[in-house]
């Protein structure tokens, strides 16, 4: 008699092929990865893999999805204090970069299928329209806890947040230091929290010595 399937073992599968995915796109791109690659790389028959996923563009969405989920679990983690946000963005940009290195590779290189693929164009402007989105959401709040100004404009500087973001992916792409990138991620986010801030002074970058 066969075990029962639970819904956690279901879970581990997908975000197991979800993984796969992301190897294999970051790797050989969308358009030259097979399904039968993505199956391999996640140790499952092909059929396994087809029970979760119809074909490359539903694991794309579902790519999207995991990097929303992280994005929200990184940001919720961050803006415990005012006194803290200097810091904040680099403990951010470290452990973000970390996690998502390989997933931002995907992204980058699917911006070109887009052009061919309106599946894939369709899900890269759902997925940034839910980024920024999200970041107004935490920006919001901030302005609501007294730590912004009230006067901001929250969805430009989403947008501005995010495309010093991926500025900074296409740097690392090009082969320019992590250790440069986070610099430029930091100074930038510091001076911009001091402009909009209605704190008197921020933690310097310089003094936010642990690396995690």
């Amino acid at each position: 008699m066969c075990p029962k399937v639970t819904l956690q073992y279901k879970l581990e599968i997908r975000n197991k092929i979800v993984r796969a995915a992301i190897e294999c796109f970051s790797i050989s791109g969308f358009d030259k990865t097979r399904m039968d690659d993505i199956a391999e790389i996640a140790g499952l028959s092909k059929g396994t893999l087809y029970l979760y996923f119809r074909n490359k563009e539903e694991l794309f969405y579902a790519i999207c999805q995991n990097s929303i989920i992280d994005l929200n679990e990184q940001m919720s983690k961050l803006f415990k204090r005012k006194e803290d946000l200097g810091s904040d963005a680099e403990k951010f940009f470290i452990n973000f970069r970390r996690s998502s290195r390989k997933r931002d590779r995907v992204f980058m290189e699917t911006v070109a299928e887009a052009s061919r693929n309106s599946k894939i164009c369709k899900a890269l402007y759902e997925h940034r329209t839910n980024i920024f989105q999200l970041v107004s959401k935490y920006l919001s709040q901030q302005v609501e806890k007294g730590y912004f100004k009230s006067n901001i404009d929250v969805e430009a500087i989403s947008a501005g947040l995010v495309a010093l973001y991926d500025g900074l992916t296409i740097n690392m792409l090009l082969g320019m230091s992590e250790t440069s990138n986070r610099k430029i991620w930091t100074e930038m986010i510091t001076a911009l929290c001091a402009g909009i801030g209605q704190m008197q002074e921020l933690i310097p970058s310089s003094e936010y010595k642990s690396r995690v």
